[in-house]
C-alpha cells in the first residue's frame, strides 16, 4: 500500500507550528528536537492554558463553577481537553501544572475504582477511559490507582467482551425519573445489562486506554477489544450517542470520541497487522482521503488549518507504525 508521505511531510514542514514540528521531527523523522523542546517551554498557547488552571489542578469554564449538577462534569471535560493539548505542547510530569492536573484527575476516582463525575453519579466508562489514557500518556501507568482503574474496566465489561455506557442499557423513562430532583443526584449508579451488545463508541475509547498502557496493551483484553472494534468499522453503533456510520469518518486529533483514525492508531500500538482485512480496508479509505496538497482534513466542524495539520501528523504516525512510510 502506497501513501504519499513525502508530500504530507513537506506540507507539515512548510506550515507547521512549533508543536507540530517538534512531534514531526521526534516521532516521524526521528531527528534531534532539543531546540524545539526548549522553545516549547515558552510557547504562548501552552502558557495561556497554565494561566487558566484552577486551584484544584483542573480547568473549567467559569459559567459552570458552583453549578450543583454540572460543575464536576465540566471540570473533567475541560481538564482532559487541556491535558491533551499540554501533552501535544511538550509538557511532561516534571511540569508543576501537570502534576496538579494529574492529582485532580486521580481525585475523581471512587472506592470502586472508576473515575466518576462526568455523568453526575453514573458510571462513565468513556471519560474513565480518557482519564486512564491521559494518565498513561504522562507516564503514570505504574501508579496503583491507574491499575485499579484498569481492573475496574475488566470487571465491568459486557458478556460479549466490549463496553457500554451502563445507563444506556436501561429504559429511558426509568432513567428520566432518576434525575427529576436534585436530591437524586447521589443515587447509586445504574448497573449495566451485561447481556446487551457492546458500544463501539465506548469500546474504542477503552481500546485507546489499553494502547497507551505498557502494562495492558499486549493483554488478551486489549486484543479482544481490538477484534470487536474492527468488526464495527464504518457501521452504525448499537446505541444512540454516535449511532450514525458516518461518525467513523470524522477523524480528529487530539483523539476524543471513537473514529477510524483513533482506532487504527490504537490497533497499531497494540500490535495488530495491517494485513487484517478490516484494517486493510480502513487504511485504503485513509489513503483515498489524502488531499492533492498532501494533507488530511480534520472532521471537526469549522476546522482550522491547525486542525488539519494535527490530523495529518496523526495519520503519519499510523502509517509509520504499520510500516508504510516511504521516506
Amino acid at each position: 500500500m502506497q501513501f504519499n508521505t513525502n508530500k504530507a511531510i513537506e506540507f507539515l514542514l512548510a506550515r507547521g507550528n512549533l508543536p507540530i514540528l517538534y512531534w514531526l521531527k521526534k516521532d516521524i523523522l526521528e531527528v534531534p528536537v532539543d531546540r524545539e523542546h526548549k522553545n516549547l517551554q515558552k510557547y504562548a498557547a501552552r502558557i495561556r492554558i497554565f494561566k487558566r488552571q484552577k486551584a484544584n489542578g483542573g480547568w473549567s469554564k467559569k459559567k459552570y463553577e458552583g453549578h450543583p449538577r454540572w460543575e464536576k462534569t465540566y471540570y473533567i471535560v475541560d481538564t482532559l481537553q487541556s491535558g491533551y493539548k499540554l501533552y501535544n505542547f511538550g509538557c511532561t510530569p516534571k511540569d508543576k501544572g501537570i502534576q496538579k492536573a494529574i492529582k485532580f484527575l486521580l481525585s475523581t476516582q471512587t472506592k470502586e475504582g472508576d473515575f466518576r463525575g462526568a455523568y453526575l453519579n453514573e458510571y462513565a466508562p468513556t471519560y474513565h477511559a480518557l482519564i486512564l489514557e491521559l494518565l498513561c500518556m504522562f507516564g503514570k501507568d505504574d501508579e496503583a490507582r491507574v491499575q485499579k482503574g484498569f481492573r475496574w474496566l475488566i470487571r465491568n465489561k459486557q458478556d460479549d467482551g466490549g463496553w457500554v455506557i451502563p445507563y444506556r442499557t436501561i429504559d429511558k423513562e426509568e432513567l428520566r425519573k432518576r434525575y427529576n430532583l436534585d436530591a437524586q443526584m447521589k443515587l447509586n449508579p445504574v448497573k449495566p445489562d451485561k447481556s446487551r451488545p457492546f458500544s463501539h463508541l465506548v469500546t474504542g475509547m477503552v481500546l485507546r486506554a489499553f494502547a497507551a498502557s505498557p502494562t495492558w496493551k499486549k493483554s488478551k483484553d486489549a486484543k479482544k477489544a481490538g477484534e470487536l472494534i474492527m468488526k464495527r468499522f464504518f457501521k452504525p453503533d448499537a446505541y444512540e450517542d454516535r449511532v450514525l456510520a458516518s461518525f467513523w469518518e470524522e477523524i480528529t486529533y487530539p483523539f476524543w470520541a471513537t473514529e477510524i483514525l483513533s482506532c487504527l492508531d490504537s490497533l497499531a500500538k497494540i500490535g495488530f497487522s495491517p494485513e487484517e482485512e478490516e484494517i486493510h480496508k480502513a487504511l485504503k479509505w485513509l489513503q483515498k482521503m489524502q488531499t492533492p496538497q498532501g494533507y488530511w482534513k480534520s472532521g471537526l466542524t469549522k476546522s482550522t488549518l491547525e486542525d488539519h495539520l494535527w490530523v495529518t501528523l496523526a495519520v503519519l504516525g499510523v502509517i509509520k507504525r504499520f510500516g508504510f512510510m516511504d521516506i
